[in-house]
């Protein structure tokens, strides 16, 4: 399949004018190469999922530091979720919830 690729000129002028995205993208919903196609998604993925984590433990590593040690796994854990989350929450609706208790 490899040499297939290289020898098609059409896909070696496609590859140059669009991304690298585009290119796979478009050959995997062609159908075309699947061999090819796969091994590539599959060593791409691989790039992606070693930044969350090196992302993820950076994170940790800031959130329980030598002054904050005292965190239980749980409240790290919860932490971590809540930092590394793209979920963007309602306080409008939690802090309607509660009542608001005045000063004495």
């Amino acid at each position: 399949e490899l040499i297939e690729l290289q020898c098609d000129d059409g896909l070696r002028g496609k590859f140059r004018i669009t991304t690298p995205l585009q290119f796979w993208s478009s050959l995997a919903a062609s159908g075309t190469f699947p061999a090819l196609v796969s091994g590539v998604l599959h060593i791409t993925s691989l790039f992606g999922s070693t930044y969350a984590c090196e992302q993820l433990f950076s994170k940790m590593k800031t959130t329980k530091s030598k002054t904050r040690s005292e965190l239980s796994d749980q409240r790290l854990t919860d932490v971590l979720l809540l930092s590394s989350t793209k979920i963007e929450p309602n306080l409008d609706d939690l802090c309607g919830r509660y009542q608001h208790q005045s000063l004495h």
